[in-house]
């Protein structure tokens, strides 16, 4: 496991200009069984689809979330998944630097904090957890829900994880760490000025952002 914690990205700030940022081949997002409503996921490809420069897909997993991957009796340790993750999907990409998500409805916890949405590592692979993203609400609702409460928060939380798995380090704008979910509703949805210009010449996001996507495939 220590290999594991090796790779955890420390933010630090810095010119974002002068550090080296290389771009992913492809974004795959896997969302695990357990994610109970997943209307947002297709949205979230399309408007990921917009920004970055590289193809972005969606699949189904089944990862078992086993007793030997928590973090408290009631919480599960991202840094104990991620093994198991990269494990289950080594060698399914053709790509050379595919950027790999793990999207869970179960909460996740570090050891000095009492939660996290998110948690990114370089080599790279990001755990995603929506179970405090998502909204309970009656199931005629789920999808507004989805697409109104859900999605722009994973969008964010995708925005970082994309910069900082490409080699960014920033704090500012949509790079804040957020420490409670009004300090993610609040943060800006785009990249400050000088980060954005870094990523664009690095040819990980678009110079302009599309107006529209491209065929989504979604939960396959």
């Amino acid at each position: 496991m220590k290999h594991w914690l090796a790779w955890l990205l420390v933010l630090t700030t810095g010119d974002a200009v002068a550090q080296q940022i290389v771009p992913p081949d492809e974004i795959v997002i896997h969302v695990n069984s357990d994610v109970r409503n997943t209307e947002f996921v297709e949205p979230l490809v399309c408007e990921l689809q917009k920004v970055v420069r590289a193809p972005v897909r969606a699949k189904k997993i089944e990862l078992a979330l086993t007793d030997d991957l928590r973090e408290t009796r009631t919480q599960f340790s991202p840094r104990k998944i991620v093994g198991k993750f990269a494990a289950m999907t080594a060698g399914e990409s053709e790509m050379a630097r595919p950027f790999r998500y793990l999207i869970l409805d179960h909460d996740l916890k570090v050891p000095d904090l009492n939660y996290v949405f998110a948690e990114t590592y370089s080599r790279p692979f990001s755990v995603i957890s929506v179970v405090r993203l998502a909204p309970t609400v009656e199931p005629h609702l789920a999808k507004r829900a989805a697409e109104t409460i859900t999605l722009p928060r994973v969008y964010k939380l995708m925005l970082k994880s994309v910069a900082i798995m490409a080699g960014l380090r920033s704090e500012g704008c949509v790079m804040m760490f957020p420490r409670s979910l009004p300090d993610l509703d609040a943060k800006p949805s785009d990249y400050c000025p000088e980060d954005r210009a870094a990523l664009v010449g690095a040819k990980v996001i678009k110079e302009t952002p599309s107006g529209s996507c491209s065929a989504v495939v979604a939960s396959r």
